[in-house]
């Protein structure tokens, strides 16, 4: 009941503080992976968000693909806290902290920024990358104060590698990080996109709509719901967001359930990133709606010159019938090339960089 009572008096930031000041408890836990060449995988989510979650899921293949002489070890978010002084007890020179990737670099998803910035500040003397990822600050009072705080963190970090996702991250990262290495490549799970073979024996049409706060067309999606299940029998609604909390036992099965999902459609309507991403990866027909930032359009540009993703700026249902009927018709899908195109030569710069 105490412990209950504590945990809602003291603040959020308070409590990590001082679960970083005892975390040197867990030294036991981590000993054994002292002398062996490791990757800390910090930041790791363990919401329903299977976008993030696929984010995981490449990373880790992409890891063990290209840098197997390092042991990954997966730390949650506020696990760094409450590992924080025994991950530096066993840290060598030659070890590497790697950050999760995602769309949240910024004030938009202030509790992701915060630990990150933690992380950046307290572990200078190694490696540190963070994976692809979007950065919005927002253009207020509130969002040019925590630019500040971030610039100023990241700025001192001489170790440290980002990955931007699009060229507006890319070109905002230049500009406030001056003293990083800076990176851009796609989001990572397009390192996927020989994981599943096309499906001839496609179902159904599905939807897969925002319904947050990133949700730029609202009112007109669920207009847009309407019409299509209007003209069309076969419609599916879906999403890359569930609802229950996921860890590294679970996550694989979650993602291939979806995965699958995708896979069975003729069709995919979308304004979620990783919506269209897995239609990328699963080599289906997908048209794409812009979300209320600009990651789903800057990101497009990876994929635009494919021939099974069509963008469209304003919903229409006009359009979007005559664009189904169009994808519906394709006789051969684009093949992609993100790992020799992108990957590889991440992979080598990120050597580069590791050992140079």
């Amino acid at each position: 009941m105490l412990e209950n009572i504590l945990r809602k008096v003291i603040p959020y930031k308070i409590k990590m503080k001082l679960k970083y000041l005892i975390s040197i408890s867990k030294k036991k836990k981590l000993e054994k992976y002292k002398h062996i060449k490791k990757i800390i995988y910090c930041l790791v989510p363990s919401h329903g968000n299977l976008g993030d979650q696929a984010i995981v899921y490449a990373t880790r293949k992409f890891l063990n693909d290209n840098f197997k002489e390092y042991k990954v070890l997966e730390f949650e978010r506020d696990e760094i806290y409450t590992y924080g002084k025994s991950i530096k007890y066993i840290l060598n020179n030659d070890d590497i902290i790697l950050l999760h990737g995602g769309g949240n670099m910024g004030n938009l998803y202030i509790q992701e920024e915060k630990p990150r910035r933690f992380i950046i500040d307290k572990f200078r003397n190694n490696k540190i990358i963070s994976m692809t990822q979007t950065i919005t600050f927002t253009d207020d009072s509130k969002g040019k104060k925590e630019k500040r705080k971030t610039s100023k963190i990241y700025n001192k970090n001489n170790n440290l590698i980002l990955l931007a996702r699009e060229d507006k991250s890319y070109k905002t990262m230049k500009k406030l990080f001056v003293n990083c290495k800076i990176i851009k490549v796609p989001d990572i799970v397009f390192y996927l996109e020989d994981l599943f073979k096309i499906n001839n024996n496609r179902k159904y049409i599905m939807t897969c709509l925002r319904k947050d706060k990133e949700s730029y067309f609202r009112e007109k999606t669920e207009e847009l719901l309407k019409e299509l299940k209007n003209n069309y029998s076969n419609i599916v609604e879906s999403d890359t967001t569930i609802n229950k909390s996921i860890n590294k036992n679970i996550r694989e099965k979650e993602l291939f359930k979806i995965w699958d999902d995708f896979r069975n459609a003729k069709i995919i309507i979308t304004d979620r990133l990783h919506g269209m991403i897995f239609a990328t990866i699963t080599k289906t027909p997908c048209i794409v709606l812009r979300s209320l930032d600009y990651k789903v359009i800057e990101s497009y540009k990876w994929v635009e010159n494919l021939n099974y993703i069509r963008f469209v700026k304003q919903i229409n249902i006009n359009n979007i019938k005559l664009l189904i009927e169009e994808l519906g018709n394709l006789k051969d899908i684009d093949k992609t090339n993100f790992r020799e195109e992108y990957f590889m030569k991440l992979k080598d710069t990120l050597v580069r960089k590791i050992y140079g």
